[in-house]
């Protein structure tokens, strides 16, 4: 059965940004489409993928051809080609793809990306870096990603509030809107239910509107 609640994405490009999100995107309720040149890089994708796919990204009609035009959104990994960048992005743009996420090399490269009418544009060093100031001034995210203009998905550590307690108990998705994806615990990634107890030094990973996310001050 093909995952769909977080619809159809595809990823152009797979090198260390675009193979870090293909498999980070295993455990999540999407389909993931792969596609890059490089053979070996397609067969190191596949076992984290719905479908991985060897073929030019340059070649609109392959592109097509993928079904992408199917997809809710692309991530494009190409960022140290800027012309190859641009070029899948506008393929994109033809083929009526909905959400387009771009991997920018510079501010240059990004301002490009904007005018095409690119979705969302990623600088990963900029983006670290912010990365980093969020969890100087933040103590309690780990990190935090954004889903869309309304809702993120974020990684905290285990409130002391919430010690000893199991999450039937606390109701997190039916009073604060928190939908809780899993913990993590001594290296382990657990899939919790009603009974599971949060216990010190978890970190939980959870998804949730950005208004409801500002309430998460209360608990620390």
């Amino acid at each position: 059965m093909m995952k769909k609640e977080l619809g159809q994405i595809a990823i152009i490009g797979l090198g260390k940004f675009g193979m870090t999100i293909a498999k980070s995107l295993k455990n999540y309720n999407c389909e993931v489409l792969a596609i890059d040149l490089e053979e070996a890089l397609v067969e190191e994708v596949a076992p984290y993928v719905t479908k991985a796919v060897q073929i030019n990204a340059l070649d609109a009609d392959a592109l097509e051809a993928c079904g992408l035009r199917n997809f809710d959104t692309a991530i494009i990994g190409i960022g140290d080609n800027i012309e190859s960048s641009l070029m899948v992005s506008l393929t994109l743009k033809d083929l009526g793809v909905k959400k387009i996420i771009a991997k920018a090399r510079d501010e240059k490269h990004a301002q490009l990306l904007e005018m095409i009418g690119v979705s969302k544009i990623v600088q990963p060093e900029i983006d670290s870096a912010l990365k980093l100031v969020n969890s100087i001034t933040t103590k309690y995210i780990v990190e935090k990603m954004e889903l869309g203009k309304d809702f993120s998905m974020v990684e905290i550590q285990a409130p002391e509030v919430w010690l000893t307690h199991n999450f039937g108990e606390l109701a997190l998705r039916q009073r604060y809107s928190f939908n809780i994806i899993c913990v993590k615990r001594n290296g382990e990634v657990i899939f919790p239910t009603a009974n599971t107890i949060v216990e010190k030094g978890d970190t939980l990973m959870l998804m949730a509107p950005n208004k409801s996310l500002e309430s998460l001050d209360r608990f620390f």
